[in-house]
């Protein structure tokens, strides 16, 4: 068992389901503020790859707008679309269309609003930035950093490396001190060892510093990273916004987010 799995065990209670890394159906959350249309491709490329349904919820403000785009991406591309009309445009209505769905990945544009939405779900939240180009997932950025559920989504990232026959790139966050350094490399090599043993390829870089989102960035930015996932963050005070949403607001490129679980020994020593 990887000697930072045991931090597992200190992850607080909370009851539910398994982490799915195989999508089977995926809700995009389209609001009516204008159009969403790099939001939309990069769905449209996850869907493909994974040969699952695409459910679309939009607005009455713009459903017939949208309807009129996945029409030409239909013909275009192997991708089926389902529309999902709703009358109240609210981030609670998102969340509550993709709980109804039961879907297991939800993909929604980056703003503000973004990290309001992935603290309602259990399922990971795609967000995406309405300038980025959306292409084939060929890297993948993941922070590794001194939190316990740091490596939760590792199993995630490995089934869409997979997929999209891609690389992971870790990238390990730490302060100066030898002593947090030499864990940290303990643990960026240990997550490089189980995923090649899935048959995926890995690598990380070590980089000294205190601030995890900017450095996360700075580096998926200089590797032209298609892809950063991120675990969700909820260690946050009154003052201060939280890692994730940091990252999600700052980052041009998108940001797959992921919520912790309870994960009991048994199931850790199987990563």
């Amino acid at each position: 068992m990887f000697v930072f799995l045991k931090y597992a065990l200190n992850l607080p209670k909370k009851l539910a389901k398994p982490m799915v890394t195989n999508f089977t159906k995926i809700a995009v959350g389209l609001r009516s503020d204008h159009m969403h249309s790099g939001t939309l491709d990069a769905a449209a490329n996850l869907s493909k790859v994974f040969q699952c349904s695409l459910h679309l919820i939009c607005f009455d403000d713009n459903c017939s707008v949208y309807e009129q785009m996945i029409t030409e991406k239909a013909k275009s591309g192997s991708v089926h679309f389902e529309v999902e009309r709703r009358s109240n445009e609210s981030v609670k209505e998102i969340v509550k269309a993709a709980k109804e769905l039961e879907a297991e990945l939800l993909i929604v544009p980056s703003d503000k609003k973004t990290q309001s939405i992935v603290n309602d779900m259990e399922i990971p939240v795609l967000s995406v930035k309405d300038d980025f180009n959306p292409r084939p997932i060929k890297k993948i950025v993941m922070p590794l950093h001194d939190k316990p559920d740091t490596r939760q989504k590792i199993p995630m990232g490995a089934e869409i490396a997979k997929h999209f026959n891609a690389e992971i790139f870790f990238v390990v966050v730490t302060g100066k001190g030898n002593e947090e350094q030499n864990r940290l490399n303990s643990y960026a090599e240990q997550a490089v060892d189980w995923c090649e043993k899935k048959f995926v390829k890995a690598q990380y870089e070590m980089v000294v510093g205190s601030k995890v989102d900017e450095e996360t960035i700075k580096y998926a930015t200089k590797i032209e990273a298609d892809l950063i996932i991120i675990m969700n963050d909820r260690d946050i005070s009154f003052f201060s916004m939280q890692l994730s949403e940091k990252i999600i607001r700052n980052s041009p490129i998108p940001v797959l987010t992921v919520e912790p679980k309870e994960i009991g020994a048994r199931t850790m020593a199987r990563l």
